[in-house]
């Protein structure tokens, strides 16, 4: 199934390679902002099937932009696509209705899976973000 999909980062160049990505894994067509209230107004415009947004913006970051989409289109699948794993930005940001967390040093690969993933209803993290979240809520093994 063809989708259309909105991402949305501040560099160029990596907006690009997302949709290189995106392109082989069969999605029909590709919007770009270059900040989140670009990405905002775009989501409203464009009715997305997807939105992938980074968390470092101008205007609006990844999360702030994520509530001001949740307020017009409650249902619209969100990923933040970001190089951060701090486990209060994970929290922040499932609070906000993103569903689909991806660090940019995870496999393209995950952000495909992250997107046929919320766009079923799910939830997805990468391997990356899960890591973290592991290591502070599941106690050291013991090796006593």
């Amino acid at each position: 199934m063809a989708l259309r999909v909105l991402v949305a980062d501040d560099s160029a160049i990596v907006r690009q390679s997302i949709g290189e990505v995106l392109r082989s894994a069969d999605v029909l067509s590709v919007v770009s902002a270059g900040d989140g209230v670009e990405a905002v107004r775009l989501a409203r415009e464009t009715t997305p099937d997807v939105v992938i947004l980074d968390y470092r913006m101008p205007g609006l970051n990844g999360v702030q932009a994520a509530r001001l989409i949740r307020q017009t289109s409650p249902e619209m699948p969100l990923i933040l696509l970001t190089a951060c794993a701090a486990e209060h930005l994970i929290a922040m940001a499932f609070a906000a209705g993103i569903r689909g967390y991806v660090l940019k040093g995870d496999a393209a690969d995950d952000l495909i899976r992250a997107m046929h993933a919320v766009r079923r209803g799910a939830t997805y993290m990468s391997p990356g973000a899960s890591r973290v979240l592991y290591e502070r809520y599941l106690p050291a093994p013991d090796v006593g």
